[in-house]
């Protein structure tokens, strides 16, 4: 009895140790996407940089509609935010433009107050391809071991992938609607 109390222990204090192990190493959970839109650069990089067409293709506007939303800073420069309070979807935090290289890069990195604290970026990198522009977004988000193992167990980082994915179509359409419209 005593030896089976002994092994039961040693395996619940080697999981215990294991996962305190797991939960300090870092390693950021990272999800590449792409979209081909018929624009050029720099058509693609105006609204990417606009914090103020933000909502007109934003994933996150079509999950929590009334979303309470606003920007600081001068839209489309480096500093800019968009901040948000999510009404439907408990979420609260900012997204700010910290880099940009005219008509070809953005990064932006957000500030996630609620439901958890996070800070992932968004890099967007814009291919010209003489009519059409590749968007390829790099979405990295800090995170220990252990969480992106739980994350990717119950399907958070597909989900994360799907959101993108949204917004990257979201924002094909906008930009090629406006196009075509102008």
């Amino acid at each position: 009895m005593k030896i089976k109390l002994k092994k039961i222990g040693f395996i619940i204090l080697s999981i215990l140790l294991l996962s305190l192990v797991l939960n300090l190493i870092q390693s950021p959970i990272t999800i590449e996407n792409e979209v081909n839109i018929n624009a050029s650069n720099h058509e693609v990089f105006t609204v990417l940089a606009s914090y103020k067409k933000f909502t007109e293709w934003s994933p996150f506007l079509v999950t929590d509609p009334k979303q309470k939303n606003w920007i600081t800073g001068e839209d489309g420069l480096v500093g800019s935010k968009f901040h948000w309070e999510g009404v439907g979807e408990e979420s609260e935090g900012f997204q700010e433009l910290v880099r940009f290289e005219r008509p070809n890069l953005l990064i932006m990195q957000c500030v996630i107050s609620v439901p958890f604290e996070s800070n992932p970026t968004f890099r967007y990198d814009l291919i010209n391809h003489s009519n059409t522009t590749t968007v390829k977004q790099k979405f990295t988000m800090p995170s220990s071991v252990l969480n992106k193992i739980m994350m990717a167990a119950f399907g958070v980082v597909e989900e994360i992938s799907s959101t993108n994915i949204l917004g990257l179509e979201r924002l094909k359409k906008y930009v090629e609607t406006n196009l075509a419209a102008s």
